[in-house]
């Protein structure tokens, strides 16, 4: 997989790639400094297209914008991805192309190989009975989004997406809203929301302190 991935470096605009599989990175070029980023990326570009075919949606390819670059992630097959790191202003057209010769190598050298030990992904332990006491046990209720006026709603929606954002950088944009529908779809609490949210940050720090400060920001009952 290494050689394709160089193959496709060779390609106008293209810096690094990556090839994921069940949320785990199988093959990279990007360098070894960036591997706990790229962990929290893989997951968060599979629960985005598992999310999409989920919706029965024919969507194969997509785009995170970065302050300097674009991540170019293209949905393969079974739970495989392949995310590019490219210029801004990289000829799509001709990447799509390549991408789509390259398919079966790639579909083919991830059968071939030898699996790798994945570990199960670390529960989000939001509703742990336990935990729970340490938020909110000397304080009043969290208020329900129905109970909220708009414009209030509106801004501690604002407050969670910059507290993911802090962990998971420009990705929050795009996995808020998907998180954001589907948590008002389900009628649920606002901390619900913040559990669906923390799904998305890889490192059990992390989310332990996303958990920890979104839920306190939270308005009270």
């Amino acid at each position: 997989m290494q050689s394709i991935l160089k193959d496709l470096e060779m390609l106008g605009g293209v810096q690094h790639g990556c090839v994921i599989h069940q949320e785990a990175v199988k093959a990279s070029t990007f360098p070894s400094i960036l591997n706990d980023n790229l962990t929290g990326m893989a997951k968060v570009m599979t629960q985005i297209f598992m999310g999409v075919e989920g919706m029965q949606r024919d969507h194969r390819e997509l785009h995170i914008e970065l302050e300097e670059n674009l991540m170019i992630g293209y949905w393969l097959e079974n739970g495989a991805v392949l995310a590019l790191l490219a210029d801004k202003n990289i000829n799509l057209a001709l990447i799509k192309t390549a991408v789509r010769s390259a398919t079966a190598k790639l579909l083919d050298a991830l059968s071939d190989s030898v699996p790798l030990s994945v570990p199960s992904p670390m529960p989000v332990e939001l509703a742990s009975a336990e935990e729970q006491p340490e938020v909110q046990a000397d304080s009043a209720p969290i208020a329900v989004a129905e109970a909220l006026p708009a414009d209030v709603l509106n801004v501690h929606m604002e407050k969670l997406k910059l507290l993911l954002a802090e962990q998971i950088g420009p990705a929050a944009r795009v996995v808020f809203g998907r998180a954001q529908n589907s948590w008002q779809a389900a009628g649920e609490p606002l901390t619900d929301l913040c559990g669906r949210l923390a799904e998305f940050i890889d490192n059990e720090d992390k989310r332990a302190e996303f958990i920890r400060r979104a839920t306190t920001s939270l308005p009270k009952g």
